[in-house]
């Protein structure tokens, strides 16, 4: 005869529980400096920041092509706290549900933050009991990572440079397939055509056809930014700086103008769109272009209302529902920036 305890079982802690704890102690390490980013652990910090900036998460075809490129080599960077940790989101977003969502959520703020950490010397390790095993089971000294060979770091950065030219081959093509023949017919099959490779290299680049979306979203923003954004210095007083924020609004119409379907595709959700990074770099530059321009003002909160003109789904309303020719919406923003800055005169085109 079988008899069922009426005792409460102990709680059973999941895996998310887990990994968020880890993360946790790794950001509070990190905040003390008691856990200082090396090279490629920040390196693999921006893949994966980069990665989530179309979407404001963390996917899983991210997370591998973070492990990809960290290889065996992550294991023995700080003993390999950060790499592990990375491996172990991987289960939470092939099969997400609230708790492993939350916490994928917290390891991207981290993982963000860890990309824009300047480089800087590595101090001393912490002390042994806050470190986490290695995952070869590694019982060298904690102090230095095992010697590597000049060859195998001179074919390592061999192989890297010849991924990243076939990532760019990848990408140039999904563009150009984007482009001129729309994104019903971006396949995997088609870009591996047009690039010249087989179907499995594109599977193996970016997963399936959403995280080739994402990565075509990511190579358009990168240039966007590289163009219009990183390269721009500090405005020299109240012109310059209202010159820079109508010549971005400009661009910015015009980018999403030549590729407003994949920009639709690629629309977060609503408690996504303020986090995610490029929107978040939009808003810190424009804000700081507005305290020259305008020092009286809310920058802050008037940035938000610019970059709203901006918005993807607003162009796409004003350009195809309402038949708005592109002339007009330049227009309309130069007037915008001209009334929230003040200016005397109005500028009546964009050209």
């Amino acid at each position: 005869m079988s008899t069922t305890s009426d005792e409460p079982h102990p709680p059973r802690h999941s895996h998310s529980d887990s990994v968020q704890v880890r993360l946790k102690a790794l950001m509070g390490d990190f905040r003390h400096g008691a856990w200082q980013p090396t090279g490629l652990e920040r390196r693999l910090a921006e893949l994966l920041a980069q990665s989530a900036a179309g979407t404001g998460s963390l996917s899983a075809v991210s997370i591998r092509a973070a492990l990809w490129e960290g290889s065996m080599a992550a294991i023995y960077e700080n003993s390999g706290r950060f790499i592990t940790l990375v491996a172990d989101l991987l289960p939470l977003l092939e099969k997400p549900d609230a708790a492993g969502l939350r916490t994928a959520g917290l390891a991207l703020d981290f993982v963000e933050t860890v990309a824009q950490t300047a480089p800087h010397r590595q101090v001393s390790p912490p002390s042994p009991e806050c470190l986490a095993p290695s995952l070869a089971g590694n019982h060298q000294s904690e102090t230095a990572p095992p010697s590597r060979s000049p060859r195998l770091r001179e074919d390592s950065g061999r192989l890297r440079a010849d991924a990243a030219r076939n990532h760019t081959r990848l990408l140039n093509a999904a563009a150009q397939i984007a482009r001129e023949r729309g994104l019903k017919h971006l396949t995997m099959e088609a870009v591996a055509h047009a690039a010249g490779v087989g179907k499995g290299t594109v599977f193996r680049r970016f997963g399936d056809r959403t995280g080739l979306m994402q990565a075509l979203l990511q190579h358009s923003e990168d240039t966007f930014q590289a163009d219009h954004l990183s390269g721009v210095g500090q405005a020299d007083g109240r012109d310059e700086a209202i010159e820079q924020i109508r010549a971005f609004g400009v661009a910015a119409i015009r980018r999403y103008a030549q590729e407003m379907e994949l920009q639709l595709a690629a629309e977060p959700s609503p408690h996504q769109r303020y986090r995610r990074a490029p929107r978040r770099s939009y808003h810190e530059r424009v804000s700081v272009l507005l305290r020259l321009a305008v020092p009286q003002a809310d920058a802050e909160l008037l940035g938000h209302a610019l970059l709203a003109y901006l918005e993807p789904t607003l162009l796409w309303h004003l350009s195809n529902q309402c038949n708005l020719p592109l002339r007009r919406l330049e227009s309309s923003w130069l007037e915008l920036v001209s009334r929230v800055t003040q200016e005397t005169t109005v500028p009546q085109d964009a050209a």
